[in-house]
């Protein structure tokens, strides 16, 4: 879409106006979902269904006389299989005592399963509750359907059920290291000391730390699978198995430049306060006498491994921090003014040089709670904001090409941090407990994930072409760039010039000037109901292909300069989304810096907001106006999976991001709700927020027929609540759940109220349809395809005249596990959350800025460009209100 030229520099207005709270009404109304038909033969359902439970139970027996009798476990697990085409209710399963393992959803090849742990106490009450189906209730229904109708078939589980990547499960007679996932609820007993009991008695490694997130222990064992499946006989009884992920080795390329260059340009930069915001680059480590990063980072890098120090032996860090601190440096080699920065550097290294193999592995997930904790008490100084950037992700195998988009123990450990909750550092375990501090939360800004072979088989169409982006959709996202609160980072490239050098004749740039890099992977082949990512792309380079389309190459042309980590040499070049996360790291410390007062989800939100589009990504997808082009197939779900899912909300730019434009005005809104309150002993939605905003009515109506653009951004945090036990009810993986609604030009307050009420009631984890509005289809995602993760965009088109009298934004709960759980210490806790509007007459220049800032007794100084003038494109502070 075309990007209007701001004509002087304006900054963000930021809305202080108190919204108003209403409450919404209880409904009573629930989710009923579909059964299965059993009335031909209820009794013989009942009968099979006991019997498996009879099987599974005298198998346990024999299982658990083979294991020690200290470590015996007084109950056992059990799977069940969902009917064909039919949902297991499984809250009316697991309840009564029985605790629900994990759930594996229907594929085209096999219905849905759980895995449910039942204590030898509750057998005999399960095996009645299965009973009573074959009578009636008072209505004339089956008794207990909504836990029997669905339930296909019931047998003792096997470790094979407890697994959870997609990967086959390993080689049984491999020795290997596991991820197992422990809940508390199932016994008594402490599953960690049980396990390390166990371990010692079998010569089994354990990792020296256990990481705990939410209701689960996660501990890391080397085994064989014959011998790890002994445990399900155990007090050690693992809920869920998964592959780990261990902190690896990165290797990349560099080249040199010119020392004096360097040097020059050390002498030109003029370095920011103490306390200015900073970018933590958690990577390999860091160059600390690199002349052009020393000054910045003041002395501020450490390192989570006791047997390595912070320098930077692999370059990946340096690299980096280069970026993260001064951007691309072809620029500013090449001026000869001074450059102001606004934000320092820290470094922590999470990648050891090289694997100790006498030592226990470290997970990545204990290494980068370990590297944040270290960050935010290592230094005496604390900076005014932190950005953690982490080009860091789990490397694809042929096995396992990306991640699925479930959360991992590296993901939803990123998400519990961003959303502030606690480190708790001990020697043998990492505590992430307690509610999320809406003063403590993170932002965190990580990679997509890189295309590593750019094998020209897979490049090449049937018309003999090479095509990369087919390569990166069938490319998912790595682990942990699922997580639903970071930023996370693809990239895309405008470096399409191909060298003059002679050896490099008839070689051309294999992705067009502003597409996606040959380097990025996107989320197009994830389910639809995962998170959109990435969130924002940014400059990754590109890769050039000879006049044969036989042999490719990663030019320096087409890479970004930075700085090296070796002392022969002060300058390298980078590329790929790595390169594109430290970009992204720099506009986020640098709109703190702009804009002191904001908050991660609301920095995280502007970055998104901001970022625009390409010609060559919405070519022959959008029209002039911005709208979807009409047409088959080109809906709502066809935009989200070929733009969204590849290039997340486009390009943001840093005078985007800093300032907005006389005809492009963007309000900044940062507010907090209650999502669950306790009524009656039952626990209810507990508040929307109606805001209303400082319209430019009279200007919008004088412009009458004129095309606008609405673009509205919600941002906030959530709980992760990891386990594998479904995504409804009180196992969906988000705390809760927010959504936006605005007012209809032909709504009056009142009616818009009530509808945004019926609508927080509807939008229960997607369980019940949300009524369509008249004026949805203005909006180019729409509610279906928006809604996902715990970052909401979208843009509304029209004209300015349909627009004037919608100065109205609810935001509201919709559900989540903090409701369902019914815990008393998140139930009536505040949530905070960011939300971002923006008003844009694409076509015409007209002053809505001053308008709306009047409305908002904010003056406007006449000298207000000179007062935001930049050195060399890199700003000074803008004060938040003018």
């Amino acid at each position: 879409m075309p990007d209007p030229a701001p004509s002087r520099f304006t900054p963000h207005l930021l809305v202080p106006w108190e919204p108003k709270t209403l409450t919404p009404r209880p409904s009573g109304s629930t989710w009923g979902g579909q059964f299965a038909d059993r009335s031909a033969d209820r009794q013989g359902h009942v009968d099979r269904l006991l019997d498996g439970l009879e099987e599974a139970r005298q198998a346990s027996t024999v299982d658990r006389g083979e294991v020690d009798a200290a470590e015996r476990a007084s109950g056992f697990a059990i799977r069940v299989e969902a009917a064909d085409s039919y949902d297991l209710q499984v809250d009316s399963l697991a309840n009564s005592g029985l605790t629900l393992m994990s759930v594996h959803e229907a594929t085209g090849s096999s219905p849905q399963e759980a895995v449910i742990w039942i204590p030898d106490g509750r057998v005999q009450a399960f095996a009645e509750k299965i009973s009573q189906f074959t009578q009636d209730t008072p209505s004339g229904k089956p008794k207990q359907q909504g836990a029997v109708a669905n339930t296909e078939r019931i047998q003792h589980a096997l470790l094979d059920h407890l697994w959870q990547d997609d990967a086959p499960l390993p080689d049984m007679s491999e020795h290997r290291w596991w991820e197992l996932w422990f809940d508390p609820g199932i016994t008594e007993t402490d599953q960690i000391a049980a396990l390390q009991r166990i371990a010692a008695a079998n010569g089994w490694p354990v990792a020296d730390r256990s990481i705990t997130i939410g209701d689960y222990r996660i501990a890391h064992v080397a085994t064989t699978g014959t011998q790890l499946k002994t445990l399900l006989a155990t007090n050690a009884c693992p809920s869920e198995v998964r592959q780990p992920s261990f902190a690896e080795q990165i290797h990349t390329t560099a080249r040199t430049l010119q020392r004096d260059l360097t040097l020059d340009l050390a002498t030109r930069l003029k370095h920011a306060a103490a306390d200015a915001p900073v970018v933590c680059i958690l990577d390999t480590g860091i160059h600390q006498e690199h002349p052009l990063l020393k000054q910045a980072l003041a002395g501020r890098a450490q390192s989570v491994f006791p047997h390595e120090g912070p320098d930077d032996n692999n370059g990946h860090g340096t690299k980096m921090a280069g970026l993260a601190l001064l951007g691309d440096l072809a620029d500013a080699l090449e001026s000869t003014g001074t450059i102001t920065l606004a934000h320092g550097l820290e470094s922590v290294k999470i990648l050891p040089r090289q694997i100790r193999h006498d030592d226990t592995p470290r997970s990545h997930a204990e290494v980068t709670v370990n590297a944040i904790a270290d960050a935010e008490t290592g230094t005496v100084d604390q900076p005014h904001a932190r950005v953690f950037s982490m080009a860091v992700t789990q490397r694809s195998t042929p096995e396992r090409n990306g991640t699925d988009g479930r959360a991992s123990l590296w993901s939803a450990s990123l998400d519990a941090l961003a959303a502030g909750t606690d480190i708790a550092v001990h020697d043998d375990r990492i505590e992430l407990l307690g509610a999320p501090d809406l003063e403590a939360s993170r932002l965190i800004v990580v990679s997509a994930g890189n295309v590593r072979e750019h094998p020209l088989t897979h490049l090449r169409q049937d018309d003999g072409t090479l095509q990369h982006l087919a390569l990166c959709d069938t490319s998912p996202i790595e682990n942990p760039s699922q997580a639903w609160n970071v930023l996370t980072v693809g990239a895309y490239t405008d470096l399409a010039q191909p060298p003059q050098d002679a050896m490099f004749h008839g070689y051309r740039a294999l992705a067009a000037a502003g597409e996606l890099s040959p380097f990025s992977r996107t989320s197009v082949a994830l389910p639809v109901s995962t998170p959109i990512k990435p969130d924002i792309v940014l400059e990754g380079g590109n890769l050039l292909v000879d006049a044969d389309g036989t042999l490719t190459d990663e030019h320096d042309i087409v890479s970004l300069t930075t700085t090296h980590h070796g002392l022969d040499r002060p300058l390298t070049t980078a590329n790929a989304t790595s390169a594109a996360t430290a970009q992204a790291a720099r506009l986020a410390a640098i709109a703190h810096a702009a804009y002191p007062a904001l908050t991660p989800e609301t920095i995280r939100a502007l970055l998104v907001h901001e970022a625009r589009w390409t010609t060559a990504m919405t070519d022959g997808i959008l029209n002039a106006n911005g709208r979807r082009r009409t047409g088959k197939g080109n809906g709502s779900k066809h935009f989200a999976r070929t733009v969204l899912r590849r290039y997340g909300w486009g390009v943001p730019t840093e005078e985007r991001v800093l300032s907005s434009a006389t005809n492009a005005v963007t309000l900044m809104i940062q507010g907090s709700l209650i999502p669950f309150r306790r009524d009656n002993g039952r626990v209810q939605l507990g508040e929307l927020k109606l805001h209303q905003l400082p319209w430019p009515r009279e200007q919008l109506l004088d412009l009458g027929a004129t095309p606008v653009q609405l673009r509205v951004t919600l941002s906030y945090f959530v709980e992760p609540n990891p386990g594998r036990r479904g995504v409804m009810g009180q196992h969906t993986y988000a705390s809760h759940r927010l959504r936006f609604a605005i007012k209809g030009s032909l709504e009056n307050l009142s009616d818009f109220e009530g509808r945004v009420a019926k609508d927080a009631q509807a939008a229960n984890d997607g369980m019940t349809t949300v009524g369509k509005f008249e004026g949805d289809k203005a909006w180019l995602v729409g509610s279906d395809n928006r809604n996902r993760g715990s970052l909401h965009a979208d843009i509304w088109s029209g004209t300015a005249a349909e627009l004037a009298d919608c100065g109205a934004l609810a935001v509201y709960p919709a559900g989540g596990w903090w409701k369902y759980n019914n815990r008393s210490d998140r139930v009536g806790r505040p949530v905070s959350y960011a939300l971002l509007v923006s008003l844009t007459t694409p076509e015409v220049e007209t002053d809505l800025y001053t308008a709306t800032a009047v409305r908002l007794d904010v003056p406007i100084p006449t000298d207000l460009a000179a007062r935001v003038e930049t050195a060399s494109g890199v700003p000074v502070q803008l004060p938040l209100g003018w």
